[in-house]
């Protein structure tokens, strides 16, 4: 290949008319703006594949929140049953049909929690793509309903918590004949739940527990 010297360059250039100039300085202009373009387009498209894979992630971790909400809210609707028909009947359980009563045997000390996913929420808000996204008030709507499902969370897991703190100690207190009495679910059952010898029972078993062992270790 024959080199090129600057001077051979200097007599083309000078031999060029003002067209000449035109022509070739578009062709540069051209050619930069073609690559500045497609690279801008391959960009956005990836841009615009990224922001629908994560709307994909979130919408499906909100349908598996949804299962999550409908199983609490299903086992809540059970608690809020019960304490309906208590207080129709002026919490006189045995004017309530035995066989209602016994739907709910188990219900007592039936202890749930809720919880939530934001993982893929997280994702979106931690990379670029977020300020990419046009549609504000989805972006609004999206971290909103997060913000509802953590305020549901703390209202479940409170009431399930003051459930929890009421029934386990209650249970605790139980003999193994009033345990199988609640398992049955009768009215034997729920007498023990609105017999108010709570106090005394905790009492008893405290003391069966001291008297057992001062026997084993011989113990003054």
């Amino acid at each position: 290949m024959k080199n090129i010297t600057w001077n051979k360059v200097k007599t083309t250039v000078k031999d060029w008319q003002v067209g000449d100039y035109i022509r070739q300085t578009s062709i540069v202009v051209i050619g930069v703006l073609i690559t500045f373009v497609g690279s801008e387009l391959v960009t956005q498209n990836s841009e615009k594949k990224d922001i629908q894979a994560t709307m994909s992630l979130i919408r499906d971790e909100l349908k598996s929140n949804r299962e999550n909400y409908k199983s609490i809210v299903s086992e809540f609707r059970e608690d809020e049953r019960l304490s309906s028909l208590l207080v129709e009947h002026d919490l006189k359980h045995r004017t309530i049909p035995e066989d209602s009563l016994i739907q709910f045997r188990f219900l007592m000390g039936h202890i749930r929690s809720f919880y939530y996913s934001q993982n893929a929420l997280d994702i979106l808000k931690n990379s670029m793509l977020m300020q990419k996204i046009s549609d504000k008030e989805l972006l609004l709507q999206l971290t909103g309903i997060y913000e509802v499902l953590d305020g549901f969370r703390a209202t479940m897991n409170g009431y399930y918590d003051m459930k929890d703190e009421i029934m386990v100690p209650f249970h605790l207190a139980l003999t193994d004949e009033q345990t199988d009495q609640i398992n049955r679910g009768g009215y034997e059952a729920w007498d023990i739940y609105f017999t108010p010898d709570y106090v005394e029972r905790v009492g008893k078993r405290i003391d069966e527990a001291i008297q057992a062992l001062e026997k084993k270790y011989h113990l003054e």
